[in-house]
């Protein structure tokens, strides 16, 4: 299996303002999908979709830019990152809607690196 990067996040405490400047530098359609957060379409059959988010007091921190990589197995990927120095942050999560799954890691610098499942076909 390819282990591509699937979809992006992009986050901040304004996003109003994140918004603004990515669909200004980029004209990227960028459309709110729920309350603060926004999706972004690139205009490119070539790129990838991604979202704009707010960053709330209890994340500990206060901007961050996420990239998810496919994987058919999180745990499993958790796992290996865990065993070369990574550490599991969000562990494997159910996105509403029969939209897969997900998971975040740091790796041994500090970067958060997104894991991404897509839905079982037979759901």
């Amino acid at each position: 299996m390819s282990h591509p990067v699937s979809y992006f996040e992009i986050a901040g405490k304004d996003v109003e303002g994140l918004v603004d400047f990515y669909s200004s530098v980029f004209d990227w359609n960028i459309q709110q999908v729920h309350s603060g957060s926004y999706g972004i379409d690139t205009g490119s059959d070539d790129g990838i979709p991604g979202h704009i988010l707010p960053v709330t007091d209890d994340m500990g921190f206060t901007n961050m830019v996420n990239l998810y990589v496919e994987v058919d197995n999180l745990q499993d990927y958790l796992n290996k990152a865990e065993s070369i120095g990574g550490k599991t942050i969000v562990p494997p999560m159910d996105i509403p809607g029969n939209s897969g799954s997900f998971a975040c890691l740091l790796d041994p610098s500090g970067n958060c690196i997104g894991l991404y499942r897509y839905p079982d076909s037979n759901e």
